[in-house]
């Protein structure tokens, strides 16, 4: 439960802040020097107040150098190698689950025209093995956007989109089954929801910011959380 001084995120629009009160079912979250109220239902707390901020999961500069250097070496790239897994790391708050869907333009200021990746971010200390499904309107069924695994604590991109084909994104489900290897863990329900994403906001550049897992700007969709 959400209380006054824990960092926070909103459950279903961009942005979040520090709960500077709460009167009943309400939070007033700061921002900015401005106060938002939100139901406490509808945030996600992602720093407990008199904690520390923690460092970011990922170093980003290194891991999209790190996927550039091996699709541009033909040796890799045609023998199907992939690089060196980087070592698994635990943190004490990954033991709970914390799973987000990050959108991230390639050019912020040409976004009618950019691409943008869809990354997930397992924040937590269990591998995942999921499938990201969207809604295929011509079948009336779901499909496959992507399949695979994620390491703990780590992401992945899943797709690249423009705008043109963005709105298949605009209901998503996503499976997973959570798992450790070689050591015992706690063992985890599987994963099966959906959400619903706010397109509209896809067109603003203001939505886009820089948020918990990036340095770059993004738009943050929480999937599923223990926290």
């Amino acid at each position: 439960m959400a209380k006054t001084g824990d960092m926070v995120r909103f459950l279903n629009s961009t942005g979040g802040g520090r709960i500077t009160r709460i009167e009943g079912k309400i939070a007033y979250v700061e921002e900015d020097g401005f106060e938002t109220p939100v139901l406490v239902s509808e945030l996600v707390v992602v720093l407990p107040a008199g904690h520390e901020p923690k460092a970011k999961m990922f170093d980003q500069k290194a891991f999209d150098e790190g996927k550039k250097a091996t699709r541009e070496n033909p040796k890799l790239a045609a023998a199907g190698i992939e690089p060196e897994p980087l070592p698994v790391v635990e943190t004490t708050r990954g033991e709970n689950l914390n799973i987000v869907l990050g959108f991230e333009p390639s050019d912020i200021k040409n976004l009618s025209r950019t691409q943008i990746a869809v990354v997930l971010v397992n924040d937590s200390n269990y591998f995942l093995q999921f499938n990201l499904m969207v809604r295929d309107e011509e079948s009336k069924a779901w499909k496959t956007l992507y399949q695979g695994e994620v390491s703990p604590n780590e992401l992945i991109d899943c797709a690249a989109l423009t705008q043109e084909n963005l709105s298949q994104m605009e209901r998503v489900v996503f499976q997973a089954i959570a798992y450790k290897k070689g050591k015992p863990y706690q063992v985890k329900y599987p994963i099966n929801i959906s959400r619903k994403i706010d397109l509209t906001k896809f067109f603003k550049v203001h939505c886009f910011r820089p948020g918990i897992y990036f340095d770059t700007p993004v738009i943050e969709v929480p999937l599923y959380s223990e926290r």
